[in-house]
This record gives structure tokens, sequence and C-alpha cells, in this order.
């Protein structure tokens, strides 16, 4: 078959697989392309190839199939010949490879995948039978769908919603006030982090504007003692905030981010759950790890905050956002 020929999605004989990103933000952007392959293929199974910190959130989806890419399990990896076995296992005839690495597109080669479909990137065009060539300014939910879409004839206008599977959380307290939630990051955010001094005038700001909330501090174990150290200090203005920072497993925050009635956060991956659960947000955006136009959510329901001062100085950047123009956008919101 010539390379980059349209592909009939009847005549696809095996399984869909579909490669993920290691992160949970990139990874709930690929839940579009996923909709558009269930839509292609409503009678195949669809695997999907993710890091094992992700099988348990994406194992919800029982619309799905779950492989462990055990390359990556801290415990006991394997190596690319066995992950390659296990997808010669499952009878695949086309493979959407979402993540830009020569090893996705060799593991694919190597399972004698069909159809290996993917971006033209890292030297491993003669592994694919697709290969498109990336444009860096396409947001990354458009080049996920992208791949799908041109390479089947482009029978999409539209890029559906992103999504993620949520249950209620038990995290929350049981009364009848609203529920705020807030990621500011930890200093391992860089210059995404968004200060303590700032933070701190904004959540005494916020607590005194809005008794009728209860606050909630989110945030990975890496993160816990800054949260800690930042809800100290607050204590001495005497307001009143929950540390959950460190407390819960990824699943745990996914339920606790999605039960939220509004969620203030720095570009990140809590970030795209509010976005996919539908919770109001207001995004802090410093200087990210992708130009802020190119991660954005394809949402309608929060306020963007980007940081568009004079700073020189990478880090200091994100000062200007100040807590006032934070306060206004949680106003606008709740």
């Amino acid at each position: 078959m010539p390379k980059n020929q349209t592909i009939d999605s009847k005549k696809i004989q095996g399984n869909i697989l579909v490669v993920l990103p290691k992160f949970i933000g990139d990874t709930i952007n690929c839940t579009p392309a996923i909709k558009m392959l269930k839509t292609l293929y409503p009678n195949k199974k669809i695997y999907v190839l993710a890091r094992p910190h992700l099988v348990e959130m994406l194992s919800r989806d029982h619309s799905i199939e779950v492989i462990a890419d055990n390359r990556f399990n801290t415990h006991q990896p394997c190596s690319l010949l066995s992950q390659a076995s296990i997808l010669k296992k499952a009878d695949i005839d086309l493979a959407i490879i979402l993540r830009n690495s020569l090893s996705e597109a060799l593991l694919c080669f190597v399972a004698k995948i069909k159809y290996r479909i993917g971006y033209a990137q890292n030297g491993r065009s003669p592994l694919l039978t697709h290969a498109l060539k990336l444009n860096k300014n396409h947001h990354y939910i458009y080049r996920y769908c992208r791949l799908i879409n041109e390479t089947h004839g482009s029978p999409f206008s539209e890029i559906p919603n992103t999504e993620v599977q949520a249950k209620k959380s038990s995290f929350l307290k049981g009364d009848k006030k609203k529920k705020l939630g807030i990621y500011f990051g930890g200093k391992n955010k860089r210059c995404r982090h968004y200060p303590e001094d700032l933070a701190i005038q904004t959540l005494e700001k916020l607590s005194e504007e809005h008794p009728d909330c209860d606050f909630y501090i989110v945030g990975d174990p890496s993160e816990k003692d800054e949260a800690e150290q930042l809800i100290a200090k607050l204590n001495k203005s005497n307001v009143s905030i929950t540390n959950l920072a460190g407390q819960t497993s990824m699943l745990e925050m996914l339920d606790l981010v999605a039960s939220l009635d509004l969620f203030i956060t720095i570009d990140s991956g809590p970030m795209h759950i509010a976005a996919a659960a539908n919770i109001p947000f207001v995004a802090l955006v410093g200087l990210g790890t992708s130009p802020w136009s190119t991660v954005a959510p394809k949402q309608k329901n929060y306020i963007a905050l980007v940081a568009n001062g004079q700073q020189l100085i990478d880090s200091e950047l994100i000062r200007d956002i100040k807590p006032s123009q934070i306060c206004e956008a949680v106003n606008q919101l709740i």
C-alpha cells in the first residue's frame, strides 16, 4: 500500500490501538480523538496503551480496553519486545500514535500493526505508514484529532469535547456551602507556580468576600509541605482552608476537582480535569511548558488570566497576575 493512502474504515479487519501521552492533562486532551475513533469504528474494540499510573482512571470508560505500558512500570519494567508481544495478542490492525517519540513508533512497528499513524517527528517516518507533518502552531487537541480525521478522508468538521469519568468526591464537606478548590502548584512547577505571597493575599481576600464557600488546597505529595506552610500563614489571618495536597490518589484528585463548584488553578493537569468535567475555573497562566495557545482548554466556562508583563526573569512573569484580578474572575464565575 502506498504511504499515506486514505484509510477506509470498512476495510480494517482487526482492532484499533491508541498510544497515549504520559501526562494526565495530555491524556484527557486525547479523549476527543478517541470519540472520533468510536464513531468510525463502532463495532471494533478500541485499545488504549497507557502509562501504569493512568490505567485506573482510563478503566472507568467501559467502551475502551486499557493496556498498561509496562515498559514504564516502576516495579517490574518489561522490554519493548515483551510489550510488542502483548500488542500482537490483541489483534490490532490500526495504531494511532499520539506521542511523538521514536520508541512508540518502533513498538507498533515491532508489533507488526498494519497501519501506523503518527507525526513525522524524531526520525520515525520510516516506521509509520501514515506520517503527517506537524504544525507546532496547532492546538494539542487539534493535533490528536487531525491524525484521525485527515487519514480517514476528513469525515469530521468539528472537534468533540474532552471528557472524564468522575464520581462524587468523599473528601468534600457535606454542608451546603459552595466548594472552591485551589491549585497554585509547588516550586516543582517552576515558572507556572503562583508565588506564596500573592497566594496568601488572594486567599485572604477570597475568604473575606466569600464566607459562603469552603476552600480546599489540592496538590500532589511533593507539594504537601509547601501547602502546609501556606495554610500555617493563612491561619494567622484566621483564614479557614482545608489542605488536601498529598492526601489524594490521582483518581481521588480527579473526583475531587470534578465535584467542585469552582476551581482556581495554574496551567496543569487538574485544569484539564476541570475543563473536561465542565467545572468553572480560573486559569493562572505564566510561562508554561507549551504556548498557552496550544494547550488552552476548548471550553467556554473559564477565565484565563495570562501573564503579560515586562519581567525579564521567567519565574517572575506570573507575578503579573494580581490577587485582585483573580478575585474579580471568581466573582464573575461563582
